[in-house]
């Protein structure tokens, strides 16, 4: 069984924050798209606010964190959100996929966010 989550003061309400921001920021970047506007800055505050999410998974969960099916869902979307940007007739429906996929994974309970693809289950795969 995996070591318990790593914590700090203040992660609850930074974690809220930043989930807050990633999803305003998918949803400016996905309108601009949707309407033929030019996006701005709202790629680069997702890419922005994505990673601080990462970092405090990975700083919660270490290296594990990616055998974990929501570390594999982020990869997921880098990697469906670099087709769109390199294949422009599809950035709305790789957009639109990294947005249901994020929305699902962050809603799932913990038992298939942290079901691992190898090795032992998150800490919160196993909460009773």
């Amino acid at each position: 069984m995996p070591a318990r989550a790593r914590r700090y003061p203040g992660q609850r309400a930074l974690r809220i924050t930043l989930r807050t921001a990633h999803i305003g920021c998918a949803a400016c970047t996905l309108g601009a798209a949707l309407h033929g506007a030019e996006a701005g800055l709202w790629p680069a505050a997702l890419v922005l606010t994505g990673a601080g999410i990462v970092a405090d998974d990975l700083y919660r969960y270490g290296g594990d964190w990616l055998r974990f099916l929501q570390g594999q869902v982020v990869l997921l979307k880098l990697g469906l959100a670099t087709l769109g940007a390199a294949v422009p007739s599809l950035l709305l429906p790789c957009l639109w996929a990294a947005l249901i996929l994020g929305g699902v994974i962050s809603h799932a309970p913990g038992r298939v966010r942290q079901a691992a693809l190898w090795g032992p289950p998150g800490p919160c795969a196993n909460r009773t």
